[in-house]
């Protein structure tokens, strides 16, 4: 907190100074070109992103990667990565966005590039290509490139970790809702989980994510280390990868509690009602129901 205060001090003199010298240009709808990178803007927010990381599990020193490594990364999230959250700021275009390969790249941590060209020409394929929709019509997820097993068998023997981004979206106007590719994992998620698992000893888990949903299948793979990573804005890469290089230590903490299952809600039997709203849970609401049922929770409020 002390790093973020400091940088939010002296960033706060040169934006207003940028502002009152330059102006607050809005003439364009999409910002493009050094002129809108506003002096001290992208180290805070990467910091901001990088203070909010939240790391749910590392188990057996799984994190963090180090520079002699080479990493597999699963998952399109890693070209088509949800940088920011539906709604009016979903309509927000920054002047450019940092990959996660891009953060990698910054930090010096080697990734697979075989595996990175298979996502990159399938992803940018036209009928692959993400559809990031209109008000109201965002996706929830961008469908994953289906794995075959000799793909993941040959790139275990020719790497020392992997890492499997798993990314949705909700937003405005677009609330989530209790199905596969939104709440749930799609089929195809799964079956990257389970082939990575399978032949990768050492897997961390990237979610890219901006609420959170169902995680009951954490137990179901051997998955080392769990960083929820949220929608971190344009510098999103460079704040992952900090991260997981040990270059930052995640100090996020979670602002839901994450159950077992849906069902361990106490309001998921009587949520949604559009006309009539009943509080069944008594007083017994958010983190007080969980107190007196420990038993519920997979990954713990704070």
């Amino acid at each position: 907190m002390k790093r973020l205060k400091k940088i939010l001090t002296s960033t706060a003199q040169r934006v207003v100074d940028y502002a009152m010298g330059n102006g607050l240009m809005q003439e364009e709808n999409i910002a493009t070109g050094e002129r809108y990178i506003t002096p001290g803007i992208p180290e805070l927010v990467r910091v901001c992103a990088e203070e909010g990381i939240v790391l749910l599990k590392n188990e057996e020193n799984v994190l963090p990667l180090n520079k002699d490594e080479q990493i597999a990364i699963f998952g399109r999230c890693q070209l088509d990565w949800f940088y920011v959250g539906y709604g009016s700021g979903g309509d927000v275009h920054p002047p450019y966005n940092v990959s996660l390969l891009d953060g990698f790249k910054n930090v010096g941590i080697s990734y697979d590039e075989e595996i990175a060209n298979l996502y990159e020409v399938w992803c940018n394929s036209p009928q692959h290509k993400a559809d990031h929709g209109w008000w109201g019509h965002w996706p929830y997820n961008h469908p994953e490139m289906p794995l075959e097993t000799e793909v993941v068998e040959t790139a275990a023997k020719r790497n020392d970790k992997a890492v499997v981004i798993i990314g949705r979206a909700a937003g405005e106007d677009r609330d989530n809702q209790l199905k596969e590719g939104c709440y749930y994992l799609t089929e195809e998620e799964h079956n990257m989980l389970k082939l990575v698992s399978h032949y990768f000893k050492k897997i961390i888990v990237i979610m890219n994510c901006g609420n959170i949903i169902d995680m009951s299948w954490t137990k179901q793979y051997n998955i080392g280390a769990i960083l929820y990573a949220w929608q971190l804005g344009q510098e999103s890469g460079n704040a992952v990868a900090n991260v997981l290089c040990g270059k930052v230590s995640p100090s996020g903490k979670l602002t839901d509690t994450i159950a077992h299952a849906y069902a361990d809600y106490p309001s998921s039997n009587h949520f949604g009602n559009m006309d009539n709203t009943e509080y069944h849970e008594d007083i017994f609401v958010g983190y007080r129901y969980f107190i007196s049922h420990p038993e519920k929770i997979l990954f713990p409020f704070g």
